[in-house]
């Protein structure tokens, strides 16, 4: 393979040589064959006084250079295979190094006439320029003709040698780049100096045009390569040779969009219309953020997003939009069914003479009502094409994963179930449970939600509710109130009696049944405590416990009942007096 390599390199090398000797011979030579005699008319050495000592050496320099490059020439007709390649090498880089001279000879010119007119080296300068200009064509058009013959290797090589071939194409089109930039560098000095580019510049102007629809075909054809490539390798994911051939393919693509964005860039310095060509290249490369610069290539890069759309909506647009009013159809309609479930499973609980909560009423009727929406939306889901089976059984999965995570709220749901079986609490009521005091506000299989009376909401789970003590305040249809009043030692205790019944039986909200109760209950420090028991609706409790305190205060105060201070003997001794009693 190395072997192969070296001999591949030495021919690639050799016809470089050639074709830039070529170049080099055109650069030198006049209209006629004979070289020398061209040469010794049209290069010449001009004196430093007449010219300026600048262009005088690069005179001296491009006559040397020509020689150098006659010389080798000779010396390649009888050289060796590797002295061949060397000598080709440095006619390559004679014929490089006498353009660039050329270009400074200009620079020189244009320096010395600033003080006065240079025929002679103007003549010499412009004769230059107009004979390079056909051999910069010659060459670009041999190159690509090379390029064309590995491309033809490529198609009947293995696919280990696939790499290498797109390898070789890379190196001769980089070459073939860097001769589009030197002509346009080239016209760019033509114009500079004052020659007529109009002629130069149409041609130039064709073989942009000729190489940047080459590349166009090349990206396509690229990239429908790369798609059929990735697709059998899909297919067949352990062969090695897809492999290879995806590898060399991708290759071809990055060589032919970087000789893209060299031709691109130079006919933009042209001020071409570029756009098409650009949004192309950008396509392909999936560089998008430096095209979005240019406001033509972004208009393009819509257009070709809305002509996609447009086609997709035209072709499979029609089948989609019916399986999606369907969709919305069948939603609409299992909605409408929910409701209607709702409606009659509330009426037939109504109806039955099942003694339920209203926790498990709801529970019962928003679990059913889910239920058919849930059917309902399998059913939608079925007409877009998606298939229910797998869908089902990823949830089956899915809720075992999820269940074998979530114990505790198993936990919850556990309890849920048994405070609905059991109803300790249903909805309203008043109760004390997981160390919160609040009224049931709502309930679900794994927590319930308490609102205290000071508007707060508390969340309580389940299992901390079934799990521990429960207090229901508003479980019974009455309730007791238990209040204590105290008078003074002094005052009429049967007065006191009376009027604290007299308060109870007057109130329109205290029951007659159960009887209250009025009794003497503790004679205390500085009080004869009473207490007042009357039975109340529970909906009536606060505003009775209310109304009795404050109808007691007002009532003992009319009667001249006191209601005493909490008082303490105080007892001070003298301590003189404590000690002559004890002499």
């Amino acid at each position: 393979m190395n072997v192969r390599r070296l001999i591949i390199a030495a021919v690639t090398v050799l016809l470089l040589g050639t074709l830039f000797t070529a170049g080099y011979q055109s650069l030198a030579v006049a209209q006629n064959k004979s070289d020398i005699a061209s040469n010794k008319e049209n290069v010449s050495e001009l004196p430093p006084e007449m010219v300026g000592k600048r262009a005088s050496e690069l005179l001296l320099r491009i006559i040397d250079t020509i020689a150098s490059g006659k010389r080798y020439e000779r010396e390649i007709k009888s050289a060796s295979a590797e002295d061949r390649l060397v000598l080709q090498l440095q006619i390559y880089n004679l014929q490089i190094r006498i353009m660039d001279d050329i270009h400074q000879l200009a620079d020189a010119l244009l320096e010395v006439e600033k003080a006065g007119p240079q025929p002679k080296l103007r003549g010499k300068v412009e004769d230059g320029f107009t004979r390079a200009i056909p051999r910069l064509w010659f060459h670009i058009d041999q190159v690509r003709d090379e390029i064309d013959k590995i491309r033809a290797r490529r198609i009947e090589a293995p696919a280990e040698e696939r790499s290498a071939i797109e390898n070789e194409v890379a190196n001769y089109t980089r070459r073939l780049d860097a001769f589009y930039e030197i002509s346009l560098a080239h016209i760019a000095k033509m114009k500079q100096v004052g020659m007529d580019v109009k002629e130069a510049l149409e041609n130039f102007i064709r073989l942009l045009y000729d190489r940047v629809d080459e590349l166009s075909g090349r990206l396509e054809l690229a990239l429908d390569r790369i798609d059929e490539l990735e697709m059998r390798g899909k297919e067949t994911p352990d062969d090695a040779n897809i492999a290879k051939l995806l590898i060399a393919a991708k290759k071809s693509l990055d060589t032919n969009s970087a000789g893209m964005d060299v031709v691109l860039g130079v006919m933009e310095t042209l001020e071409l219309d570029t756009r098409l060509y650009r949004t192309q290249l950008l396509t392909a490369t999936r560089d998008i953020s430096s095209g979005l610069l240019d406001f033509g290539v972004a208009v393009n890069l819509l257009g070709q997003a809305l002509k996609k759309v447009t086609g997709w909506l035209v072709d499979i647009g029609p089948g989609y939009l019916v399986k999606l009013l369907l969709f919305v159809g069948i939603l609409f309609v299992f909605r409408f069914a929910t409701r209607t479930v709702r409606i009659w499973l509330e009426k037939a609980l109504d109806a039955s003479n099942l003694n339920l909560s209203q926790l498990a009423r709801r529970m019962i009727v928003t679990t059913v009502s889910n239920l058919v929406m849930l059917f309902g939306i399998l059913v939608a889901l079925s007409q877009l094409g998606i298939s229910l089976g797998p869908l089902l059984a990823g949830l089956g999965v899915a809720g075992f994963i999820v269940g074998f995570a979530l114990q505790d709220t198993l936990g919850n749901f556990a309890a849920g179930m048994m405070i609905l079986l059991y109803r300790p609490y249903d909805m309203g009521d008043l109760i004390d449970v997981g160390g919160v005091f609040g009224k049931v506000d709502k309930m679900s299989l794994v927590s319930t939600s308490l609102l205290t009376l000071d508007n707060q909401l508390f969340v309580v789970p389940n299992s901390k509710i079934w799990g521990d003590v429960i207090k229901n305040v508003t479980a019974q249809d009455t309730r007791r109130i238990d209040m204590v009043f105290g008078i003074s030692y002094s005052d009429d205790i049967p007065k006191a009696e009376s009027i604290l019944e007299d308060i109870l039986q007057s109130h329109d909200k205290v029951l007659d049944t159960p009887e209250s109760i009025v009794r003497l209950h503790t004679l205390g420090a500085s009080s004869v405590d009473f207490v007042v028991r009357p039975w109340v609706k529970v909906d009536d409790y606060w505003d009775v416990y209310w109304d009795v305190t404050r109808t007691v205060k007002l009532r003992f105060d009319e009667e001249g009942v006191s209601i005493p201070f909490p008082q303490r003997d105080v007892h001070v001794y003298n301590q003189n007096l404590l000690a002559g009693e004890a002499e």
